[in-house]
């Protein structure tokens, strides 16, 4: 059987969606699966709280840049997010999150290697920012990756298109998420 992988736009309607998988994110990050049961109400509001800076954040970022913000669809079904930021020289990829129930499928992989095909034919360069502590860093460094600076909560990752190794890319912190 044939998987079929989908990107489009966000629409209004999938905030359902993009809320449940932002809540998913955040209590892996922040540890929420761990509290006391009696904390529900607050685990509750600090991933509204999560979700709506992270909106702002995001609306900010999608103002000052040329962006896709998109949800991906594997085999009909929504199962993550990737929010994309650009300008002549860089790719930013701000935001990629796949739901719990389908990693390990490929599907993250999929969608970097989809970018980094993009990068590659425009002659870009392709960014992104991690927080030390996630295990998402040793995913990116595996799809080759390297670290090229540190920031106060993230390091900087950068994949260079072939055609551009070899050059000093990066000069410092930038926008794009």
């Amino acid at each position: 059987m044939d998987a079929f992988l989908n990107l489009r736009p966000v629409r209004p309607e999938d905030e359902p969606f993009l809320r449940t998988l932002r809540a998913q994110v955040d209590a892996e990050r922040l540890g929420l699966q761990y509290w006391a049961p009696e904390s529900a109400a607050l685990a509750h509001q600090v991933v509204d709280l999560q979700f709506q800076a992270h909106a702002a954040h995001y609306q900010k970022v999608k103002s000052n840049w040329d962006t896709k913000d998109c949800v991906i669809e594997f085999n009909g079904h929504l199962v993550g997010r990737m929010i994309v930021t650009q300008d002549a020289e860089v790719v930013h990829l701000a935001d990629i999150a796949v739901d719990r129930n389908f990693r390990g499928l490929g599907i993250g992989h999929a969608m970097i290697e989809a970018t980094k095909a993009e990068c590659q034919q425009s002659k870009r360069v392709l960014r992104l920012r991690v927080d030390p502590m996630n295990t998402a860093l040793q995913f990116y460094l595996q799809q080759g990756f390297v670290i090229v600076g540190n920031e106060p909560a993230s390091h900087v990752l950068e994949w260079v298109p072939p055609s551009l190794q070899g050059k000093t890319l990066y000069f410092g912190p930038s926008g794009g998420g």
